[in-house]
Formats: C-alpha cells, structure tokens, sequence
C-alpha cells in the first residue's frame, strides 16, 4: 500500500498545495487579527456577519482555518478521484493487478493524511503567530489550546470534508464536489449553536466525522462495484 501512496505523490505533486497552504494561513491569521481588532474597536458590540465579540483571536483563526481546509479536501478529492472517473483515466489504474477497492482506499487514505497533517501544521502556525503578535497587539486574544480536543475536531473535520466524494460522484462533478464542500464549511462554521462554529462542540463533532465517512465508505462500495462504462 506505501508504493501505492507514493505513486500517486508521484502523479500529483503537493509542493504547490504546501505553497498555498503557508498563504492561506497567512491570510487568515491577518483577517483573524484584522477583525479582532473592529470588535475591539466597537466596545464589543457585535458587527453583522461576525461572530460575537467574546470570541478571541486564535479560536476565530482556527475556525476559519478548518472551513477552508474542508473546501481544500474537496479540491483534492476532484484531482485524486472525480477527475479521473470523469475522465476515465480510472481505467488505466485499474489495470493494475490490485484490487479496486484497495486502489480506491489508497487514494482516500492519503487524502486523509494530507489533511490532517494541514489542520496540524495550520494550528501550530496560528498558535505561534497570533501568540507572537498578542504580546504587541493588545486586541489580539490567545486563549489555552485543548490539544485532545483539537486533534478530535481536526480529525473529525476531514472525515467530514469527504461528504462532497459522494456528491461528487453521482454525476462524476468536480463543480459539484466543490460546490457542496462550501455548503458544509458555512454549515459548520455557523455560529448559532456555538460561537466558535458548529465543529467547536465535540459532540457534534464526532457525529459529523461519523456522517462524513459513513458516506464516503457508502461511496466506495458503489465505486468498486459499479461498472466503468457508466
């Protein structure tokens, strides 16, 4: 399964996704730190569209963080699976003499580890930029991180993110597989039941990752036992 893993790596490269990736996090840490400093600025009196001004920095940051990575999974998902049935280059892979059903595990699987090693690597660059920056900013807010917490959101929030595979592959759509993972992200970032997103509660968490790869197993079975030409 590890030669199977770096095949893929092989066929896709990721440094353009780790570029993107430090840019994104970039971006987030500033409008996290941005908007931070408007709810400062307005005594606390919460600005529509926001969430509310008791949320401090780092937790904003981190929200905003895990609703992008979600709409990054789906893009990966397009380029390792959707893609290549919508093509049909699928066919040519499995030619090889494994199982389809393995083939198929091998992609999702790496997709998972990309993942959360992007939700890792993401709240470790949060953590110590917004740390860096509260010692100079006073509107910047670092509350305790959780670490067992965190790691049961970040995982649930990939296997969430591979609800748009199943999306996706009904008309074999990367717009739809796209499209959808925006949905989940604004569903999940919603602040009406937390302030800190839907993800925030780990009840809610631990549902959503069950929903998540409940679908995507559902998904693989079709796919390993669907016929190619359809």
């Amino acid at each position: 399964m590890l030669n199977l893993i770096k095949l893929e790596l092989k066929r896709v490269s990721l440094k353009s996704h780790f570029i993107g990736l430090l840019a994104a996090n970039i971006v987030t840490a500033l409008l996290s730190a941005f908007t931070s400093s408007l709810l400062n600025a307005g005594g606390g009196v919460a600005v529509t569209g926001l969430p509310p001004a008791q949320l401090d920095t780092l937790t904003l940051a981190i929200m905003l963080v895990r609703a992008t990575l979600i709409i990054w999974e789906a893009v990966l998902i397009s380029v390792f699976i959707v893609e290549e049935y919508r093509n049909k280059t699928i066919n040519l892979l499995f030619t090889y003499p494994v199982q389809r059903g393995k083939l198929i595990a091998v992609k999702i699987i790496l997709i998972c580890g990309v993942m959360l090693l992007f939700h890792a690597l993401s709240g470790v660059f949060q953590f110590a930029c917004l740390s860096l920056a509260s010692k100079y900013f006073p509107f910047v807010t670092v509350s305790p991180v959780n670490l067992m917490t965190q790691a049961v959101t970040a995982l649930s929030s990939v296997l969430l993110g591979l609800l748009p595979l199943y999306i996706g592959m009904i008309k074999k759509s990367t717009i739809a597989t796209i499209v959808s993972s925006f949905a989940i992200a604004a569903i999940v970032s919603n602040s009406q039941g937390s302030g800190a997103g839907l993800m925030s509660i780990p009840i809610a968490a631990i549902v959503s990752g069950v929903i998540g790869a409940g679908f995507s197993a559902i998904t693989v079975h079709k796919m390993v036992s669907s016929d190619l030409s359809n």
